[in-house]
Formats: structure tokens, sequence, C-alpha cells
């Protein structure tokens, strides 16, 4: 049988074999249902009776959480650094970033050696918690959240109004009275309390960023 040319392969099944290998050799997603599990067993015995996990189990759920961050944390700052500089996201994101980092580096306090191991352990589940939410913003390409966004009209009123500027004679604020800075102010409390309900329906109590 002869073999096929190139004039015989058919441009699109070919298009198709090679997304098919880019889509092979690209990294997996990262499995944030597992993360949140992962982050949920550390927080469990800080919100009620549960049982101080022993030593074994300590030491897996630490080394679990910190794997946990050593994946996570590059594909964050990968996403975020696809933003535009200028944008609420991408430092926010990276600034976790950053922390997700330095308690990596960190090594666990010296307290007592289990409750020291404990409280470490609890601190990178915290961190966890808000890269997670930070990659699903900024993996998105959300520019700036609802928050973010009534938050700087705030600040942006605040640092421009006479009346918001106003200081009294020993240089702290007046707190004259403005109606503008009231509605945005709860304009900002009502976009935060939106975006904290939206991650409790979604993620039970691990929404919260730290």
């Amino acid at each position: 049988m002869a073999e096929a040319t190139a004039q015989d392969v058919d441009p699109s099944t070919a298009l198709e074999s090679l997304r098919a290998a880019v889509d092979q050799d690209a990294p997996a997603p990262p499995d944030l249902a597992v993360m949140r599990e992962t982050i949920q067993t550390a927080l469990d015995s800080e919100s009620g009776p549960h049982p101080m996990p022993s030593d074994d189990e300590l030491a897996t759920l630490t080394a679990a959480l910190r794997s946990h961050l050593s994946v996570l944390g590059p594909r964050v700052a990968e996403a975020a650094e696809r933003l535009p500089k200028n944008c609420p996201t991408r430092a926010a994101a990276l600034a976790c970033v950053g922390e997700a980092r330095g308690k990596l580096r960190a090594p666990e306090r010296n307290f007592a050696p289990l409750a020291g191991s404990v409280m470490y352990a609890r601190r990178l589940a915290r961190v966890l918690a808000a890269l997670c939410e930070h990659h699903e913003t900024v993996s998105a390409g959300v520019a700036e959240t609802p928050e973010q966004r009534a938050f700087e009209r705030l600040a942006d009123h605040c640092l421009r109004c006479p009346a918001c500027r106003t200081v009294d004679d020993d240089g702290a604020n007046a707190r004259l009275p403005c109606e503008e800075e009231a509605t945005l102010y709860e304009e900002y409390r009502r976009a935060r309390a939106g975006a904290a309900a939206a991650r409790r329906v979604t993620h039970g109590r691990l929404g919260a960023p730290v």
C-alpha cells in the first residue's frame, strides 16, 4: 500500500491532532476542590470540638498544604501577570503569592511541638484558601472585582472631597457630614457583603481571603 503524501492529509485532521498533542502536554488545572478539602481538615479543629491530629496526621497534612501551595502559587502568578499591570486583582494576587512563598520558607514556630505545628499548618491553610480565591479571579481574566471597584470610588472621593479632607485643630479628621461619601461607603459595604456571601455559598467558610 502506498504511503500517504502531504497532499493526502486532511488539514482539519492534522490541526485537530496538533491541538490534542498540545492539550496532552499542557499541565492539568489545579484541583481546587481537593485543596479546599485539605484546608477544611486543617481548620476544622479551630472552629469546633474536633480532636487534635496525631503527629503523623499533622505531618501528612502539613506536607499536603505545602505541596498545594508550591503548585498553586506559580499558577496564580502566571495568570496574574497576564493582566494589565495597574489592575487591582493582579496586585492582590501577586501579593498573596508573595505571602505564600514566605509561609513556605518560614520554619514551624517554636512553641510546644504539637501546638506550634498546628498553628503553622493553619497559617498554611489560610493562605492557601486566599490563593484559591485569587486563582479563580485572575485565571478568569477579571481585572477588577465589584468590591475593589466600589472601594476605589470611595477612596478617590475621600482624597478629593474638601469636607472629607477637613481636619480639626489636633490634626484629626473632622468627620464632617458628606452625603456622597455616605452613599459611596454604603455601595462599598454592599459590594463587600455580597462578595463574602458568594464565597460562603460556594466554598463554605473557606471563602474569606487572609
